[in-house]
């Protein structure tokens, strides 16, 4: 018997409403949690949230200004992780997009800006795109895993932009641009949404492609195939599906979100590349999904949650002696909660209780014939 829209509507509003709930429920216990520790290790808790709700009222524009690029590269790990890709690259792909993105403004300069501002954007999709394709090659033709891979790419991506900015892209102005390159041109940079602050047209940007995504993974072939291949990639390739090529254009499309976080943060925030200028943003985007469950819809709002701890993070630390690395405690504490679900879905807890249960009992039988 087919449902009807209206039932599919309601179900799928109360499964949303479901995992939003379980959501809640881990930033509510991560929180307590860390509150405990700040207690323990004598510090004013009240401060903490304090900063945290300055970052919300007195503060909002620091808060955006973090919320782009996490919801980018929360959005770049979401579509991996939703297929089973555990791409932890996305640090090394922002950087590889920045660069090539940086290094493209600067060569060109003197083309328009209606041409250059969209080869600046393709080519650090594509430079972003390439770098995690590299490691999708790998793991398909040579079993090397890409959580491994990803990894290591990082760092190759961190010094390989080190020698950028230290030789061919050396900036040729004073002290403060010794370890970055020239400004890119004016012209190609973002528009400020709200004047005087860092939040630019590259919201607008993550914004529609929170959309796009979202139509991607749900309303489409691929979709289904990138469902399907996190499923169980056996199953999937049993029932047709190419494996290798939704694997690889996966991991593809990743790496370019990654790469356009790049740009946006160079056209936007920066304005020139600087060494080291992103603050563990990939790292970040994996703790985004995560907490999202790897659903388009979702990371918007977890992405903005991680932007109030960012934003309130450094008004803590103004505030009070509390360091900002509790941030940092918080995101462990999200991912243990949140990944837990594996953990108790994989051991079978409950035949393993019972397992251990069954001989004791056993024994305490015989021990009793015996004794008669």
């Amino acid at each position: 018997m087919k449902q009807s829209s209206s039932q599919r509507w309601r179900q799928s509003i109360r499964r949303n409403a479901g995992m939003l709930g379980q959501r809640a429920l881990i930033v509510v216990a991560a929180l307590l949690v860390a509150t405990i520790l700040v207690i323990i290790c004598g510090f004013d808790w009240v401060s903490v949230f304090e900063g945290i709700g300055g970052a919300i009222v007195h503060d909002i524009t620091g808060t955006l200004r973090w919320f782009t690029p996490l919801l980018l590269t929360g959005l770049a790990c979401a579509i991996a992780f939703r297929a089973g890709i555990w791409n932890m690259g996305a640090d090394g792909q922002l950087y590889m997009g920045a660069i090539l993105a940086t290094a493209v403004a600067l060569r060109f300069q003197t083309l328009p800006p209606a041409i250059l501002l969209p080869l600046v954007f393709i080519t650090g999709m594509l430079a972003g795109a390439a770098w995690a394709a590299i490691a999708g090659f790998l793991r398909i033709y040579c079993g090397a895993k890409e959580v491994v891979t990803t990894i290591l790419f990082n760092y190759v991506a961190f010094h390989f932009t080190d020698f950028m900015v230290h030789g061919p892209l050396k900036g040729s102005g004073g002290y403060a641009l010794s370890e970055s390159s020239d400004l890119i041109p004016e012209s190609i940079w973002l528009s400020k949404i709200i004047p005087e602050s860092s939040v630019t047209t590259g919201l607008i940007i993550a914004a529609c492609l929170v959309v796009v995504c979202y139509m991607l993974t749900t309303k489409t072939k691929f979709g289904y195939e990138n469902r399907m291949l996190g499923t169980n990639s056996a199953f999937a390739n049993y029932g047709g599906i190419h494996v290798r090529r939704t694997y690889m254009t996966t991991i593809t499309i990743s790496g370019a979100i990654a790469g356009l976080a790049g740009v946006i943060e160079m056209l936007g925030v920066h304005h020139h590349f600087a060494m080291r200028f992103s603050n563990n943003l990939g790292f970040d985007g994996m703790v985004v999904s995560i907490l999202a469950n790897d659903s388009a819809l979702g990371v918007p709002i977890s992405a903005f949650f991680f932007s109030i701890l960012r934003n309130g993070s450094y008004n803590i630390e103004r505030m009070s002696d509390v360091p900002r690395t509790l941030v940092t405690v918080v995101q462990a504490l999200v991912i243990l909660m949140a990944g837990s679900k594996f953990v108790f879905k994989h051991t079978n807890l409950k035949e393993k209780l019972a397992g251990l249960m069954k001989p004791k009992a056993a024994a305490g039988s015989g021990q009793g014939e015996s004794h008669e």
